[in-house]
């Protein structure tokens, strides 16, 4: 959970009479070192690659300020979808980047669009939050903004939390926050019940998956053999989007049933909620991500993380979880310890 602190924290302190010497420049009409907003940086990089910040002075950004550094030309973003945003959040008073999304370990942020955004519960979800004012309806993706905010006018609740986790952004530093709309995954999509590609023939271990109005809602084990110990994938329903990298975000629909059981154990099919998770082999969440906040990226099980690479969007697949890639001895209430994990997914989205 993320808690507002009162106090305020800085930096690590100076020498007093250095402080102090700040503080008369300052007095005398400020320091010639400081620029106001987007006058104290310059931006480049293509988009989806990591933006290059070029300091000129340090930065002191007040209210915010936009630019929209590219203009994109994908699909509009409308109230109640998903967006998925890579975010690198530039440091305006250490000139560093202390944040980011872009490259092969961690996902997109993912950012409700319209609506009320909720009570944070994590640090993701704070720029999850924030981002909802200016990732808004109507923007397409492709498009790349800057926003130059100080971090108490960013998040005026929550600004000693960063130094609270070890991350170094101080509570009044000046951040130029880059965010790239990579995907959006549409309202009316999140509700269908069944993905709409091509079907394809399932893997001879895997258990028939049962449904009703195309939404599954249990799997059959009857003939299905028994468990390889080994991590599968196979492709149920085949889907045109792009293939799920190592190191991204995915919206995703799922049913979780254990070998030879006969009732899911979770499952949001029946629910208007989508799960958004980690893909890949060595993925490391944005800091202070947990489930439950408005933009939550849930880091799972080795077995989901690793089985989905590759899956396409657009796609339903099912996979199989050995113990030692799921839950293992300590499995949560409901599911026997060493069991092995079967999972139905539809891949809505993914960047």
């Amino acid at each position: 959970m993320v808690c507002a602190v009162p106090t305020r924290l800085r930096r690590a302190a100076v020498p007093l009479l250095v402080s102090a010497l700040a503080l008369t420049l300052t007095a005398c009409g400020g320091s010639s070192s400081t620029a106001s907003g987007f006058d104290a940086v310059s931006i480049s990089g293509s988009f989806g690659q990591a933006p290059k910040f070029d300091w000129k002075k340090q930065m002191d950004a007040g209210s915010a300020q936009t630019k929209t550094l590219i203009s994109g030309n994908g699909p509009t973003l409308a109230d109640g979808d998903t967006a998925l945003v890579n975010i690198a959040v530039g440091d305006g008073w250490t000139k560093q980047t202390p944040i980011t999304t872009f490259g092969s370990s961690k996902g997109a942020v993912a950012v409700p669009v319209g609506g009320s955004a909720g009570q944070p519960q994590a640090l993701g979800d704070l720029f999850a939050t924030f981002l909802q004012k200016y990732v808004a309806a109507g923007t397409k993706v492709g498009t790349r903004i800057a926003i130059a905010v100080n971090t108490d006018k960013a998040f005026p609740q929550y600004a000693t939390a960063f130094a609270n986790a070890h991350i170094d952004i101080g509570n009044q530093d000046g951040l130029v926050i880059v965010a790239d709309i990579a995907a959006t995954v549409p309202k009316s999509q999140e509700s269908e019940k069944a993905p709409s590609g091509p079907a394809a023939k399932p893997a001879g271990w895997a258990p028939k998956v049962v449904t009703k109005s195309g939404a599954p809602t249990k799997l059959d084990f009857k003939g299905t053999p028994k468990p390889s110990g080994e991590l599968q994938t196979t492709t149920l329903v085949k889907g045109s989007g792009p293939a799920l990298p190592d190191g991204s975000t995915a919206v995703v629909k799922y049913l979780g049933e254990v070998y030879g059981g006969t009732k899911p154990f979770d499952e949001n099919f029946s629910k208007s909620s989508v799960l958004n998770v980690l893909i890949g082999k060595k993925v490391q969440p944005f800091q202070g991500y947990q489930s439950g906040g408005p933009g939550a990226v849930d880091p799972v099980i080795p077995g989901w993380s690793q089985g989905l690479i590759g899956a396409h969007v657009g796609s339903r697949v099912l996979v199989q979880i050995p113990p030692k890639m799921g839950y293992g001895s300590k499995p949560p209430t409901g599911i026997p310890a060493n069991s092995t994990l079967y999972f139905v997914v539809d891949v809505l989205g993914g960047a």
